[in-house]
């Protein structure tokens, strides 16, 4: 019964005093919703894992050489590791791309799809919805074409008939039987919405050489077997292989890691783990606010603990019934935060769509996001009740009397708690803040990062060139120049080429060996290279600064050229003319024979292209080559069209034109180089936005603190205010005597938080752009922000004790 009564009294308190219970449970709730909704994402993304039975079991496996680099896999060396490795379940080979499907009475679209051997969907545990699945002899060479749908496919181009079962469709220009249909949100491993058996593979890639390593495997742990354990066996498989061919595998060895950490770490782990910390901190912020409240209120419940312990209650009672109170006031305001963080998911959900973020990451709370909703609604109860609750039963009558009744069970021991948790306010709250400041400076300096060219009517759209029916690079280059030519006669398109990534999209990496210049094959530096159309500077707006730009003829034996831009001349040409150079551009690992030499026939202005290092101030230096160079040029281009008015006329225009060229040709991903852009800023965006949000909520919270603590030092000190008037004290000696403890609380947090502050910036250092993490700019204006905030949060309650009537204050007391 005791329990019962004490939860009975403290509903009738917090109803008794609901301005206290309202303002309480706001702060909290806010603390409280940001740490449910930042968890939320956090166990979508890094704790929930693949939908599938024991996914922890799901691994990819790539080659790495010395230096930790990844090179993929070969189909050759693949097929070594399925025949020894014994740690695994089940290994299959995945060739993704992407497959212009086209069939009676339909328009061609395009759909991204692996090739996958037989024994995939077996070593996941999804069986099809409709049909069956693949065999060992569709997967044999020489296999009949099957194909397998995802669930969208079949409704939205199909409209759910189980009908297709049987009926030949048309992919990548080849005929293929339908043989079944995947459950619906099946489309591992990158977005699949089809899959097709690896016997299918086209000539051209199914027999590459062992060096070949573009493509993909992954595999099951056995049961029993730790990562650690195959891990061990691939390096003794490795290791045999680098033996045998030392031409191909020499320093390198396959390399193992749980599929959902391989897709999901890196930068993205460290962002919402840098979240989850900052809502902490939030959290923090507010229960030291709630407990100050709390033990500005204790003084005045002092003679009711008084009451108690005289009666004979003990101590544990006293903090039992204390206790309750927080606890229900923190499930109070869990309640108002679970709102809010809902709302905030959903926010969140929005602003990621299409980002390409992994298909089977759901923003929703499942029974590990209630479980901790729960846990921090309660903990948090106990976190800032627990200081108040064992000071207030510390209370004593012999104090009181002593004290004369003004301040209670107060004193100096409740100033002693009171400066240590504002202290703490504001450390945390400057270190939030430089964290956001950091943020946000980074998404400032990106978003005015100039490209380069003009953005404006320049539209991008990504198409797929089947091997088999493209299957030679004068096949591919041939089909290219078609399309430009065709395209160009359109009235509704101003320029139009093609290429092989887009600017800020990276490039292929080459060594650069300039003719004339003995060095060394790992001292020759690295540069990023692009296939690209004849008209591709014309249609982004640009012109040579020096030299000329490509024509049709430039690529042809004996005409092999090349365009730099000024970022690579001033770095390999200083005070040298580039143009008649020659120089080769060699891969690290060549799958074939060496390139020849090309001769520098022009530069180029500086075009962002690659975006791996953040801190990169300089754009990076490129080496532009007609796509009849590119011996590896992927079967993916990217065509840039300027256009003359409307994008989407234009859009449409555009896909006209291409099947009017080839029929069963798609064009995906159709969008303007500034949606382009827009998209590749959004983590900036969004994730400097939350940590600004929490950073926001954070200074406000601080600030209130330090309000409600000088607040109530005035009115703890209302007699002696009185008394040093009277005595002749100028108002602002009064003010002084409140504003000294408050600054100096407030410098020794300061202190602390920036320490803090140069440690969040350390730990940021990877995910800033153009952005030092000791930005002296940034944080000093957090300093001079915060510093400005708490000092009139100190002043404002500080001036009102100028203002009290010495003779009403010692005539009250």
């Amino acid at each position: 019964m005791g329990v019962l009564q004490d939860l009975r009294f403290a509903v009738r308190m917090l109803l008794k005093e609901r301005w206290f219970t309202a303002m309480a449970s706001l702060v909290l709730a806010l603390g409280i919703g940001a740490n449910n909704a930042v968890f939320t994402l956090v166990n979508a993304v890094l704790l929930r894992g693949l939908p599938f039975n024991d996914s922890n079991q799901i691994v990819i496996v790539s080659t790495r050489d010395t230096r930790g680099r990844n090179s993929g896999v070969s189909l050759l060396d693949f097929e070594d590791w399925r025949s020894s490795a014994r740690s695994f379940a089940g290994l299959s080979f995945v060739f993704s791309g992407s497959f212009n499907v086209s069939d009676e009475g339909r328009l061609p679209e395009q759909y991204p799809g692996p090739y996958v051997s037989a024994n995939f969907f077996k070593m996941l545990g999804v069986a099809p919805v409709l049909g069956r699945d693949f065999t060992p002899e569709d997967d044999g060479r020489g296999g009949p074409p099957v194909v397998m749908l995802g669930h969208s496919i079949w409704e939205q181009r199909y409209g759910s008939d189980p009908g297709v079962l049987g009926r030949t469709i048309r992919l990548n220009g080849v005929n293929a039987t339908i043989i079944g249909v995947m459950p619906d949100g099946m489309k591992f491993p990158f977005e699949a919405e089809l899959w097709l058996p690896t016997s299918q593979l086209a000539p051209a890639i199914r027999d590459q050489p062992r060096q070949a390593r573009g493509y993909t495997a992954i595999g099951r742990l056995a049961n029993g077997v730790t990562l650690e354990q195959a891990q061990a066996e691939l390096t003794t498989i490795g290791a045999r292989l680098a033996s045998t061919y030392p031409e191909t595998n020499k320093d390198l060895a396959p390399h193992a890691e749980v599929f959902a950490e391989a897709t999901n770490g890196g930068q993205l782990r460290l962002i919402f783990l840098s979240l989850m910390g900052a809502v902490v901190f939030v959290l923090l912020i507010a229960c030291a606010n709630v407990a100050n409240l709390l033990l500005a209120k204790a003084a005045r419940r002092s003679n009711e603990i008084s009451v108690r312990v005289a009666l004979g209650a003990s101590r544990w009672q006293v903090v039992r019934q204390l206790l309750i109170e927080s606890v229900l006031l923190s499930l109070l305001a869990g309640v108002v935060g679970l709102v809010l963080s809902i709302a905030a998911i959903r926010w969140f959900d929005g602003q990621t769509q299409n980002v390409g973020r992994p298909y089977w990451i759901a923003f929703t709370m499942d029974w590990r996001t209630f479980l901790f909703f729960f846990a921090v609604s309660t903990g948090t109860g106990v976190i800032f009740g627990l200081a108040p609750a064992l000071h207030v039963s510390r209370t004593n009558v012999n104090e009181m009397l002593k004290e004369g009744g003004r301040t209670g069970s107060s004193g100096i021991r409740a100033r002693r708690w009171t400066a240590a948790l504002i202290v703490a306010e504001v450390a945390l709250t400057l270190i939030l803040l430089a964290g956001a400041g950091f943020m946000m400076r980074s998404f400032l300096s990106m978003y005015r990062m100039e490209p380069g060219f003009e953005t404006s009517r320049l539209l991008t759209m990504n198409m797929i060139l089947p091997a088999r029916k493209y299957p030679s690079l004068e096949d591919r280059n041939t089909f290219l120049q078609r399309i430009e030519e065709h395209l160009s006669a359109s009235a509704d398109i101003e320029a139009v080429s093609t290429t092989t990534n887009p600017p800020l999209s990276g490039g292929g990496t080459r060594r650069l060996e300039i003719d004339g210049r003995a060095t060394d094959a790992e001292q020759r530096p690295t540069v990023t290279i692009l296939s690209i159309g004849p008209r591709y500077f014309d249609t982004l707006g640009l012109h040579a600064v020096q030299g000329r730009t490509f024509t049709t003829a430039d690529g042809q034996a004996g005409r092999e050229g090349a365009i730099v831009n000024e970022r690579l001349v001033a770095l390999y040409f200083k005070g040298e003319n580039p143009i008649g150079r020659r120089i080769r551009l060699a891969e690290e690992r060549p799958t074939g024979p060496a390139p020849g030499w090309a001769t520098v026939i022009g530069v180029v202005p500086n075009v962002l292209q690659r975006r791996e290092n953040a801190q990169q101030i300089e754009p990076d230096a490129v080496a532009y080559v007609p796509h009849l160079q590119n011996g590896n040029m992927a079967r993916g281009a990217l065509l840039l069209a300027r256009v003359r008015s409307n994008s989407a006329r234009a859009g449409e225009t555009l896909r006209q034109e291409i099947r009017a060229v080839d029929p069963d040709m798609a064009l995906f991903n159709v969008r303007t180089m500034d949606d382009l852009l827009t998209q590749q800023r959004w983590p900036f965006r969004v994730f400097g936005t939350m940590f600004s949000t929490f950073a926001l909520i954070a200074l406000v919270l601080s600030a209130l603190g330090l309000y409600a603590v000088t607040s109530y030092s005035v009115a703890q000190y209302a007699r002696e205010i009185g008394v040093r008037m009277v005595l002749g004290a100028q108002p602002v000696q009064v003010i002084w005597l409140f504003l000294r403890r408050g600054f100096i609380q407030l410098g020794i947090g300061l202190a602390l938080g920036f320490a803090g502050a140069m440690g969040v910036g350390r730990l940021l250092q990877s995910l800033l752009v153009r952005t030092s993490p000791r930005d002296p700019v940034t944080l000093t204006l957090i300093v001079a922000l915060l510093t400005t905030v708490g000092v009139v949060a100190c002043i404002w309650p500080a001036r009102r004790a100028t203002r009290l009537d010495p003779v009403v204050v010692l005539r009250h007391e």
